[in-house]
């Protein structure tokens, strides 16, 4: 009898000291919850077909335009304007009325500087490039960041390297001027831009500052 608890007491110490505290399997797991919050969430690019809309209030400026838009050239109905001495571009055609709407921003509806142009000559014939248009292009751009950047529509801004920028960019929260250089990255659905900043120089063409791609949030074509 007493062989037999002496056994029996054995056993019961082997299984209590090969049995697994709670606290050291909770430990050693990863919560699910810390997963997730490292995996990124990735918006593809918002492509819009601008359809330009004008509300009553929206204040009448003369003016005229001669041409087809250099910002959006592949649109029959944008336009290059003049009032005064200030030129804007694009202007849209107004589906269904013969204004004309400018100075938009469709990223802030009630933009200030957007006016409908009294004209006071015809329009001429519309021209605009040969060909299908292609996917890449936009008269306007927001950056992931909230940042507007439109194409220019006269001299650009060169480096030393020959490159130019395509576009220009508000400034940044440093007060930087930013550009877009060469094409953008549209392998995915979310489409980057290359963005970079100029140096400033006296003596010769400012050399490219600072690059590096940004995620595109909205395209207005």
């Amino acid at each position: 009898m007493v062989v037999f608890l002496v056994i029996v007491f054995g056993v019961g110490q082997f299984f209590t000291s090969s049995t697994i505290p709670s606290s050291t399997v909770n430990s050693s797991s990863t919560p699910s919850s810390s997963v997730q919050a490292t995996t990124p969430v990735v918006t593809p690019t918002n492509i819009v077909a601008y359809v330009p809309q004008a509300a009553s209030s929206t204040p009448i400026e003369k003016g005229s335009c001669w041409t087809n838009s250099i910002a959006a050239p592949y649109r029959a109905d944008a336009w290059r304007c003049t009032v005064g001495n200030a030129i804007s571009d694009p202007c849209f055609q107004i589906p269904g009325s013969a204004n004309l709407l400018c100075g938009m921003s469709p990223a802030a509806p009630d933009a200030s500087s957007t006016f409908v142009p009294q004209l006071t000559e015809a329009l001429p014939q519309a021209e605009v490039l040969p060909g299908k248009p292609p996917s890449d292009w936009a008269w306007l751009i927001q950056l992931s960041d909230g940042t507007l950047c439109s194409p220019f529509t006269g001299t650009r801004p060169f480096t030393a390297d020959g490159q130019a920028a395509d576009y220009g960019c508000a400034p940044g929260a440093l007060g930087d001027e930013t550009y877009i250089f060469n094409d953008f990255n549209t392998s995915s659905s979310v489409w980057m831009a290359d963005v970079g900043t100029l140096s400033e120089s006296t003596s010769s063409l400012p050399t490219l500052a600072s690059s590096e791609e940004v995620p595109v949030a909205t395209v207005w074509q």
